[in-house]
């Protein structure tokens, strides 16, 4: 018996530490997520304008770039950006497939599902939304039940368990993406126009809000207002008549109006 209880604090302790390792390999947000493998065109702090198709990690993103420009002799084949990074880039376009394409075809099927949601779409988001406005009770029950357990069988005596249990709940309630905001929720699939600053002034560019996070806005067929991008579009194969998906940082831009 002294074996056993000597031998499940570190159990424990192992597996809450293996729980967090594996989860904050995965941990991405998912908005972002949503973009992965699109060729997408970013802009860096140094106002350098990048061009890439999109892989995205735990520690930051990756953007191939060695088919991006044929005619440029070049021993690059990815720019690699860490998360630090990441947080400080204003914005990501991707620019929506050709309408005559089967990607096309899902691209508009998509957005017309965004704004007719279908009932299960309706549910599904329910219960995301219900899972988030009690996630402190969750957590709160989570912390109470690790207690329980740490102040039994000598587990409570092992060194630093209570800050790796603490971990392991921070972990556990931070699976499902995104808290509840009752604003972006109610504009969700809805046209509206977002609010950034260029050049120290103000511009608006609308579009349909298909989700959010902590970190991001991501919005759908956008209508682009920066001047200065229209040269830098061609790298995404720009059309007059074709339509960009747009991820705004939220420290750079804010849902500000709603439209009809």
């Amino acid at each position: 018996m002294d074996t056993f209880t000597f031998w499940l604090p570190l159990i424990l302790l192992f597996i809450s530490a293996l729980i967090g390792a594996v989860i904050k390999r995965r941990a991405c947000d998912h908005c972002l997520k949503k973009f992965e493998a699109n060729k997408i065109l970013l802009s860096l702090t140094t106002g350098e304008r990048v061009c890439g198709k999109l892989e995205v990690f735990a520690q930051g993103i990756e953007l191939q770039i060695s088919d991006l420009h044929p005619n440029k002799k070049s021993s690059f084949r990815s720019r690699i950006i860490y998360s630090a990074e990441v947080e400080k880039i204003p914005y990501m376009i991707r620019q929506a497939p050709d309408p005559d394409t089967r990607a096309g075809l899902k691209w508009k099927k998509d957005r017309e599902r965004l704004l007719r949601p279908l009932i299960q779409d309706r549910f599904k988001r329910y219960l995301l939304n219900s899972y988030n406005m009690l996630r402190d009770s969750f957590g709160q029950a989570l912390k109470a039940i690790i207690g329980s357990i740490s102040k039994d069988t000598h587990l409570g005596k092992a060194k630093d368990s209570d800050k790796r249990f603490q971990e392991m709940q921070t972990n556990l309630t931070g699976i499902v993406p995104n808290a509840w905001e009752p604003i972006l929720e109610k504009y969700r699939g809805k046209k509206v126009a977002v609010e950034r600053t260029v050049d120290g002034g103000l511009i608006y560019e609308s579009g349909i809000l298909e989700d959010y996070s902590s970190k991001y806005l991501l919005f759908r067929d956008v209508q682009l207002s920066e001047h200065a991008l229209k040269e830098h579009l061609s790298e995404l194969g720009y059309k007059d008549s074709c339509s960009y998906d747009v991820l705004y940082s939220r420290t750079e831009a804010v849902l500000r109006f709603s439209l009809n």
